[in-house]
């Protein structure tokens, strides 16, 4: 496997979970679901104390880490398929994932001790 089609592998990757992330976050904020898993790593929503405060705090994060991941790996699929593009544009919108990324998984933590017994 060469360095552009790892590339390939890891962008097709983003944007599925981005993809994904956006099935959770319609599912949490329409359906009131929470995807075990994603949001929740050992825990089922009948152990959650407030249902609603909960989509309230991790509702627009999840959207906005979806959108982000959405965002990286298709801009990373257009590099790699249709049309290069700057790199430094590639590597700050794959910095801005990353900074997304621990932010969310931090506020899913702490929501997750907050509104989970």
């Amino acid at each position: 496997m060469d360095n552009n089609s790892l590339f390939s592998f890891m962008d097709i990757l983003i944007a599925g979970c981005g993809i994904y992330l956006m099935y959770c976050w319609y599912l949490l904020q329409f359906k009131g679901e929470v995807k075990k898993g994603v949001l929740l790593p050992d825990k089922s929503t009948a152990h959650c104390k407030d249902l609603d405060g909960y989509k309230k705090a991790i509702g627009g994060k999840l959207l906005v880490f979806a959108l982000s991941a959405l965002a990286a790996g298709g801009l990373g699929l257009f590099s790699d398929y249709v049309r290069p593009v700057n790199t430094y544009v590639y590597l700050g919108l794959t910095a801005v994932f990353l900074v997304v990324l621990i932010w969310f998984t931090r506020s899913a933590k702490k929501a997750e001790k907050e509104f989970f017994c």
